[in-house]
């Protein structure tokens, strides 16, 4: 009996130690259980390739295209034109000798002239408006119109240019100037000016007129020409 006792005795001891042993060959438990989805969220392993500088940041290649200059000039269109100054009498020879027209106290004195299609209008010179020797007096108004079949339908229209000028000396020249109102004149086309007294005492010197103009006084066609000159833009 006590011999069956020893034996279960050391077979209960083997097993003890058996279970001993096979509980130190487990690891520690974090006692947090480590789910698939939480494991995409650790910091993924250091390599070598992320070492590298981030070639992202790099410029791109240069083009032979991205390299040529760019030009702040500008850029001349196809069949752009240069132009050169020139004036160009609307008379002929010089003044009748003491033949001034007058345009006395809204009396006119009108010319229709062509800007032919090269050219542009940017002025006209008005010579030596007489005011039979009266100084500082005399005072005028100076229009231009686009033509509109006659002169009375012209005149009934806006003038696209319109000033006064006063105090006038006898014999000095009136230099109207219309790239004040447009930096390149006026286009081609067909015009009328008019030179109307505002006062006694003032007019245009008579000249012999040219073929390619019509004249008039008082709205009536004029036999004479006017020393009048036109300041043109002419393509080259």
């Amino acid at each position: 009996m006590k011999k069956t006792l020893a034996i279960l005795l050391a077979a209960m001891m083997a097993l003890t130690a058996l279970v001993l042993a096979s509980c130190g060959n487990t690891p520690a438990s974090t006692g947090e259980a480590t789910t698939e989805g939480e494991k995409t969220e650790e910091t993924p392993t250091t390599t070598d390739k992320a070492a590298e500088p981030d070639q992202t940041t790099e410029a791109p290649a240069t083009t032979d295209a991205a390299t040529e200059p760019v030009t702040t000039e500008p850029v001349t269109t196809e069949g752009a034109l240069d132009y050169y100054e020139e004036d160009l009498k609307l008379y002929e020879g010089d003044p009748v000798a003491h033949t001034p027209k007058t345009a006395a106290n809204n009396s006119e004195l009108a010319c229709k002239f062509t800007v032919d299609d090269s050219s542009r209008l940017t002025g006209i010179l008005f010579e030596q408006c007489p005011t039979w020797n009266t100084h500082g007096v005399s005072a005028f108004v100076v229009e231009l119109y686009r033509w509109d079949n006659d002169y009375d339908n012209t005149i009934l229209g806006d003038p696209i240019f319109s000033a006064e000028y006063t105090e006038w000396e006898d014999n000095t020249s009136c230099d109207v100037d219309f790239t004040d109102l447009n930096e390149n004149g006026f286009g081609p086309g067909t015009y009328m000016y008019v030179f109307r007294g505002t006062t006694s005492n003032i007019g245009l010197w008579a000249c012999e007129p040219i073929d390619e103009c019509e004249y008039f006084e008082n709205g009536v066609s004029s036999d004479a020409g006017f020393q009048v000159c036109l300041h043109l833009l002419v393509a080259d």
